[in-house]
């Protein structure tokens, strides 16, 4: 292919982002997508090199077909510019790229942007720059230390807990704490306490207060409330007999600030929160707003990119916020000066806190262009940004006191006196309720009264909950929130029950196991320096070696002690029960694989009976005769539902249980069964499978359809319906 001296190519992630920047660039410029990584650790087998540690990187076999094309693409310039995300992933993307590409007589140029906009993209072009090789180091780190602690480890679990289990660096730690929240919770004991109320009033104004003190002690909130009926009983008696009086009104104005804009751990929270969209969810769709969509012909990114920890906003976005709110509220609602916010420590600082690329881009204005869900979202980015340059909020706050005898109550109240940045993100300012207007004096108690309350534990942790505390912790980063919570569900360490992460029985034993064998390597702390260590890396303080060593270093004396008792950790994960084997007499034991405990007879291999642990066994009698030996079956329960279990305990033939529907199938002569998918939902399919493939997730009906003679109706929330012509059957 003849070489263009003329024309520039970039490379960049994804075709949405390559047209984008056809368009922006113009001619002169071609654009590419490289779809991604093109080259990583090989899949079967660790990678490193033990002894200097270096990786050895394969170009991924999905990506082959990608990196040919790409090749001979690159073979026709003499400039090419790597233009992937801006971040440690991003650089080394364009690394590896540069790596397949490079060759006799080609420029390589590192083009970084942090919104999909024109002059973004334009800016960026013109102050191409090298490949930020401390970047590139910080991200070969993390990988092949994530390598390193995955194929070390987890073959261990295979051989001590079950086959298909894994080991991660920070993929474990944030198993660690959602277990031991878990187990907070289950040994947490309830704190009995009896918070005293009361009713006053003076001069017809009425208003409750709180008992604040008792014999010149704290009485109030859990610690200080009286802790028995007998106690409170005590007080309200004390109470009733007192004369009350205020003794105090203290009023006086606090100023509230808007908080910083979002980061990706704040975005997630308050999506959570506010939208109830899970992190997983709440970062494709952010990703769909930074790729852009298309604006009078355009295609445009609405928001700078999702994944940072970075508050920091640049000078000329704030002025362009400035501008906009003092044209449409004019300068009152402007703070004085323009505010500028911090990061916390260990928060990288590569690219800007996630913000709308134009303020003037209203979500009034969006409304025509986004979907409910990409405009809910954006609307809080916008909203959260807006806000940090407005004027503060001011709230009058009322504190009373009321006292008598031995006791003092306290009544507090709030209102809002200048709304300030509220008016465009009111769910930041939240404030108690008002109280009357009161005067030092004489007060009537119209009513006392305790109620008995319990201390609760603290609650089990939502995704966007264990974010945050991620984020609190130093753990993981932005770039790795989401596909850490992922793993953990996809190895069914953790379920999701009603927006909460409970640890399964194989994810407790596996981090039990794993904090007892290597205490020092799945320690919280120690994963926050490995993070600091990397972000030294990035910034040319550290070297890729010395990072990799100041893991590995513990991690092979561990692994050693680890199999020095390998013996002992598999003998103590198998327990001898009471009970025998129904098929052979020999006593069952008490095992683990990665489905969780079962039970297995000591007679193995001569022997295969097992049974998953807490299965029921009793058993219901059944009309179904073996499909084996001729026999009843019995019906069962079992930790994955139900299901028919041959009443002959020679036979071990176990079967689904039929619901009394013929399969609809023209000519099959199969029975619709109750089966369950991979995610442990229930659905109904043919008795005959694979020779037949019929499947309904509804619960099927025995009766035709009347209007078009399906032979089959199906059950739904809202009543009966025929699954062919979706019609609703009375």
């Amino acid at each position: 292919m003849p070489v263009d001296t003329k024309k520039k190519l970039v490379v960049i992630e994804s075709p949405a982002k390559a047209r984008s920047l056809k368009n922006y660039l113009g001619k002169g410029w071609d654009v590419v997508a490289s779809y991604g990584h093109v080259r990583d650790l090989p899949l079967n087998r660790i990678g490193v090199n033990s002894e200097t540690l270096e990786p050895a990187y394969t170009v991924l076999p999905q990506k082959r077909a990608a990196v040919a094309k790409l090749r001979k693409v690159a073979s026709a310039y003499k400039e090419i510019y790597l233009a992937a995300d801006p971040d440690r992933e991003g650089e080394a993307i364009c690394w590896h790229i540069y790596k397949l590409l490079q060759g006799k007589g080609i420029t390589f140029k590192r083009i970084r942007f942090n919104s999909i906009t024109r002059d973004a993209v334009r800016a960026a072009s013109a102050a191409a720059a090298e490949i930020d090789m401390d970047l590139v180091d910080a991200q070969q780190a993390r990988r092949v230390m994530d390598r390193l602690v995955g194929y070390k480890i987890s073959p261990y679990l295979w051989r001590t807990v079950g086959k298909g289990l894994s080991a991660g660096r920070v993929q474990t730690v944030a198993l660690r704490l959602i277990v031991e929240r878990e187990q907070a919770i289950g040994s947490f004991v309830p704190k009995e306490f009896w918070p005293v109320t009361a009713d006053f009033d003076q001069n017809g104004s009425l208003f409750q207060a709180k008992l604040f003190r008792y014999e010149g002690k704290r009485a109030d909130g859990d610690r200080h409330s009286p802790g028995d009926k007998e106690k409170a009983d005590n007080i309200l008696d004390r109470v009733r007999e007192a004369q009350w009086n205020i003794t105090s009104v203290d009023k006086k104005e606090k100023s509230r600030k808007p908080v910083p804009p979002f980061i990706t751990s704040s975005l997630q929270v308050a999506a959570s929160a506010r939208l109830s969209m899970p992190p997983s969810v709440t970062m494709r769709i952010a990703q769909d707003l930074y790729e852009g969509f298309e604006i009078d012909g355009e295609t445009t990114g609405l928001i700078t990119y999702m994944r940072t920890d970075s508050v920091r906003i640049e000078p000329p976005a704030i002025e362009e916020c400035r501008a906009f709110i003092t044209k449409k509220w004019g300068t009152e609602k402007l703070s004085p000066k323009p505010r500028r916010y911090r990061a916390s420590g260990g928060a990288q600082d590569a690219h800007e806190a996630i913000r709308p690329t134009d303020v003037e881009r209203t979500p009034e204005l969006m409304a025509r262009i986004l979907d409910p869900r990409h405009l809910k979202l954006y609307s809080m980015i916008w909203e959260r940004f807006v806000a940090t340059q407005m004027a503060d909020a001011v709230i009058a706050e009322t504190v009373v006191l009321v006292s008598g005898g031995d006791a003092v109550f306290k009544a507090a109240g709030q209102k809002i006196v200048n709304p300030g940045f509220s008016i465009v993100e009111p769910a930041q300012l939240k404030v108690t309720g008002e109280i009357p207007s009161l005067s030092e004096g004489d007060v009537d108690l119209k009513k006392v009264s305790a109620e008995q309350k319990f201390t609760k534990p603290l609650p089990r942790y939502s995704e966007a909950a264990l974010v945050s505390e991620m984020k609190k912790k130093a753990i993981g980063r932005p770039s790795t929130y989401v596909s850490i919570i992922a793993t953990l569900k996809k190895r069914s360490y953790v379920e999701l029950k009603e927006k909460k992460l409970i640890p399964t029985e194989v994810g407790t034993v596996t981090t039990d196991l794993l904090i007892r064998l290597f205490p020092h390597l799945f320690d919280v702390g120690f994963t926050a320096e490995m993070e600091e260590l990397l972000d030294l890396v990035a910034s040319g303080k550290k070297t890729y070696r010395e990072a990799v060593t100041q893991l590995y270093t513990p991690l092979a004396a561990s692994l050693e002690e680890a199999m020095r008792r390998l013996p002992e950790i598999k003998a103590s994960m198998i327990k001898e029960t009471s009970e025998k084997c129904p098929v052979c007499g020999k006593p069952l034991l008490e095992k683990m694989s990665k489905f969780g405990k079962f039970l297995a007879c000591s007679g193995f291999p001569g022997c295969r009976y097992t049974r998953p642990l807490g299965e029921d066994t009793e058993a219901a009698s059944s009309d179904v005769k073996c499909s084996e030996c001729g026999k009843s079956m019995l019906l069962k329960k079992g930790r994955y539902g139900r299901y028919l279990s041959c009443s002959d305990s020679v036979c071990s033939n176990t079967q689904p249980v039929p619901v009394g529907v013929k399969c609809p199938v023209e000519k099959c002569t199969g029975d619709l069964v109750e089966r369950k998918s991979r995610k442990n939902k229930l659905f109904y399919s043919c008795s005959r499978y694979p020779d037949c493939d019929f499947a309904m997730w509804n619960k099927p009906v025995d009766r035709e359809c009347p209007r078009c003679g399906f032979p089959l109706l199906e059950e739904r929330k809202k009543g009966v319906f025929c699954p062919s012509c979706r019609k609703k059957i009375d």
